[in-house]
């Protein structure tokens, strides 16, 4: 810039050609800026990915998946640990390996499992997490699972299912025509679920089922006789100890009151209005229930909670075995639904209620709505609950009948 002309600063041609060398120098300085700056970014990333990838590395051969972990009592309430993990040894007959043995915590087994696995257990991939009924069947047995919670190469979305028997007889079950066992009863859980015949309840699910003082815990239910058998829900009181179990039908209505109407509610039932039969159920019928609809109003009188629950239905027949034309009565089968429905959510109100459990959540309802009365009672609300009053009311709606008039 120096060495433009004093009387034009630029104009002449002179100046030109000098600004335009000095242009390029300068654009030329920002370029070998520009790629030191990339070159330094690539050795950083370079340096990083050194640093973290590979520094622990295990190979899958050297590591025992516990896949499936079952925890039981023996008859002198002896913790017994047992674990299913798969085996990726091309030269083993058997895919799967298990393990049984009494231990005095879920850690402390993993070193007996190390003693007989020929590799490092590890439980980052546990598809489930079987207990035995008779462990839940004591309060505070949830505290076993502390390792899931505390050691973050755990993982907390393994399924808890209680087992209606003793746990190790499923982990050590192998079935000839299913997948492996941890994924076969991982996609029985799910599958169930999905179908509303059962819950799905994860590691985490149970954690704050155990510590929320307005819900009280449910898990899965499975038992094993000849082959396995997803039977319904176990559900627990605010200890943590198994209080009752729910079959399939009952788990649907709990899943409707909690406000869960994901997957499918099928229901089957026989009509006030209709003859029995003498062989077949001529009076049976079914449907799907679709786009529920809960609104639940909470309020505090007469010394107790009240809960008021309206519960909107659209129904889908699918199975009729009895003469009706709908489009002209359908108002006397949604009544008959109505009926049924409002007298099977009062029994399985009342059976939660005589065991001063809360597994629907109204708990919650209770402390977001009338607080300075729930405050009092918060520690004993199972004992509250069970003196509640819920009323369930249902509005179905006959919304199709299917193709055949």
């Amino acid at each position: 810039m120096d060495n433009l002309c004093k009387r034009c600063r630029g104009g002449c041609d002179v100046c030109i050609p000098t600004l335009f060398v000095d242009f390029c120098h300068m654009v030329g300085k920002v370029q070998e800026v520009e790629i030191t700056v990339k070159k330094i970014f690539i050795v950083f990333m370079v340096v990083i990915w050194l640093a973290t990838g590979c520094g622990d590395k295990v190979n899958v051969e050297n590591l025992s998946l516990s896949l499936l972990v079952g925890i039981d009592l023996d008859e002198e309430n002896n913790l017994i640990f047992s674990a299913s993990s798969p085996v990726f040894s091309e030269e083993a007959k058997m895919k799967e390996e298990d393990f049984t043995k009494p231990a005095t915590t879920l850690r402390k087994s993993r070193d007996e499992d190390d003693k007989t696995f020929m590799a490092l257990t590890t439980g980052g991939k546990t598809q489930a997490i079987l207990i035995g009924k008779k462990v839940m069947q004591h309060e505070g047995w949830f505290k076993l699972l502390d390792p899931y919670m505390r050691d973050p190469k755990n993982t907390l979305n393994a399924r808890i299912v209680m087992v209606d028997g003793p746990a190790y007889e499923v982990v050590q079950y192998k079935p000839t025509d299913k997948p492996r066992l941890p994924l076969y009863v991982l996609q029985l859980i799910d599958t169930a679920a999905r179908r509303n015949l059962t819950l799905k309840t994860s590691v985490q699910d149970l954690w704050r089922a155990a510590y929320e003082k307005g819900i009280t815990a449910s898990v899965s239910e499975v038992r094993k006789d000849d082959r396995l058998l997803v039977t319904g829900v176990a559900l627990m009181d605010e200890e943590g100890k198994y209080k009752l179990s729910i079959g399939a039908n009952e788990n649907r209505l709990l899943r409707i009151l909690q406000n869960e109407t994901q997957g499918n509610f099928q229901f089957t039932f026989k009509s006030f209005d209709q003859p029995k039969g003498e062989i077949f159920p001529e009076n049976a019928y079914s449907f799907s229930a679709e786009k529920i609809s809960v609104k639940t109003k909470t309020h505090y009188a007469e010394d107790k909670f009240k809960f008021d629950v309206n519960v909107k239905i659209r129904i889908i027949l699918t199975e009729r075995l009895f003469p009706l034309d709908v489009r002209k009565e359908k108002g006397k089968l949604e009544k008959d639904i109505e009926e049924h429905l409002e007298n099977q959510f009062g029994q399985l109100i009342a059976k939660i209620q005589e065991a001063q459990i809360d597994p629907v959540g109204f708990g919650l309802y209770a402390r977001a709505f009338e607080y300075d009365h729930w405050k009092p009672v918060q520690d004993r609300w199972g004992q509250t609950f069970s003196k509640a009053e819920v009323k369930v009311k249902v509005k179905a709606t006959i919304a199709a009948m299917g193709t055949t008039k």
